[in-house]
């Protein structure tokens, strides 16, 4: 009789724990109405949106702001670039878990803004009063450094911003 409770009781446990992982792995948008999110978006969803989602996150955590920060894909690739991954390894930043995501219409109802990198936003009009649009993003496989320190000044601009709110 102790055998199948101790099993019902592993069950459990391992379901929760697939279901963090999931919240994890895809990077979902919080589901606390009282964290407003900002929803980064390039065209894979796997390295210029990660890149400053991270430090976004990162900045905005320090800063002591409410905001975090999704990243997403128009046509999601099936993993994170290893470019991005190494790159945000050796700055200091973990990805452990992520997946790259599609876009999806309610996220970007929901979102608090949306930063779209390089890529085209289906239905902007729809959402044109929250959409940046931050084009010259260098590519993060040929130089990640140069990726990095436009979307890092990019995204300590966005802080900035709304800190003054």
């Amino acid at each position: 009789m102790l055998r199948p409770v101790m099993s019902l009781r592993l069950f459990i446990g391992v379901l929760l724990l697939s279901v963090v992982a999931f919240g994890q792995e895809t990077k979902a948008p919080a589901t606390n109405e009282s964290t407003p999110t900002i929803l980064f978006v390039c065209e894979h969803g796997a390295a210029k949106s990660v890149i400053a989602a991270a430090y976004f996150d990162k900045l905005a955590k320090e800063r002591g702001l409410k905001h975090r920060a999704v990243f997403r894909g128009t046509s999601p690739d099936p993993a994170l670039a290893p470019a991005a991954v190494k790159g945000l390894k050796d700055d200091g930043l973990d990805t452990k878990g992520w997946k790259p995501s599609i876009l999806t219409k309610q996220e970007m109802k929901d979102a608090s803004a949306i930063v779209t990198l390089g890529c085209a936003l289906p239905e902007k009009d729809a959402v044109a009063g929250k959409v940046s649009e931050w084009n010259e993003t260098p590519s993060v496989s040929q130089n990640y450094a140069g990726a990095r320190d436009y979307i890092l000044k990019k995204v300590q601009g966005l802080i900035d911003e709304l800190a003054k709110q």
